[in-house]
């Protein structure tokens, strides 16, 4: 896609967005359309075995240095002790603190840019294409886990491309599968039937929990909150 043309993608969404609460035009890490096809699910799960769970996550912090960020750098990321997080990886260290499970971030072989735009064509390029790329490196030992958390943030409305590679490349059956999702008003965007779709023979819990970019200095409640949700 041109810039020109990505650029009157962007100029559309803004306009659909118009009158809402919702504000911004960013698609990674910026708020898209309000999405209506995610449920509520009470569902609950039995109380965790810390040894034999797992919180995975991919996330991009797109910068590291905290200082002099933009706009969508700030949205895409939270700092901790002077240390720049993406938000999904704030999310899943808070998941990771509070079940004591063991936390294991995704990346793709080939390092992802860090400037927020050359991102943006990036993800819009692999997913026109519907790429896979390559992953650093699978979870070595995920026959030692029943409970995998698995987290992600929305790009273009759906999962980032790589998350596909994760999920086709690793046998999930017979697991728990637990979801969760930061967002910039796109909420879960789908991905949770996407996801059920793809791990066919996993245990798909639809109690997902999604947090907005703007909602970041509340997640550890929201954390809290839904892990009391789960039974845990």
């Amino acid at each position: 896609m041109t810039n020109t043309t990505r650029r009157s993608f962007l100029a559309l969404a803004t306009v659909a967005l118009a009158g809402s609460s919702v504000a911004g035009c960013s698609i990674i890490g910026g708020a898209g359309e309000a999405l209506t096809d995610d449920t509520e699910s009470t569902e609950t799960v039995a109380p965790l075995d810390k040894s034999r769970t797992l919180v995975a996550y991919f996330s991009l912090p797109e910068t590291d240095d905290p200082n002099g960020m933009s706009e969508d750098e700030s949205n895409s990321t939270h700092v901790v002790d002077g240390k720049v997080l993406g938000n999904t990886q704030y999310v899943a260290q808070i998941i990771g603190e509070r079940t004591g499970a063991e936390v294991f971030r995704i990346e793709t072989a080939e390092e992802l840019p860090l400037d927020h735009g050359t991102l943006e064509d990036l993800a819009l390029e692999q997913q026109e294409t519907d790429a896979r790329p390559k992953l650093k490196a699978l979870i070595p030992n995920l026959d030692d886990y029943d409970t995998v958390f698995i987290g992600y943030p929305i790009w273009w409305y759906d999962l980032p491309m790589p998350m596909y590679t994760f999920l086709e490349q690793h046998d999930f059956s017979g697991k728990n599968i637990i979801l969760f999702s930061t967002h910039g008003g796109s909420r879960l965007s789908g991905t949770v039937d996407t996801i059920t779709g793809t791990l066919s023979d996993a245990n798909v819990i639809g109690n997902a929990l999604t947090i907005s970019r703007d909602d970041m200095d509340s997640a550890e409640g929201e954390v809290a909150d839904w892990l009391d949700r789960l039974g845990q």
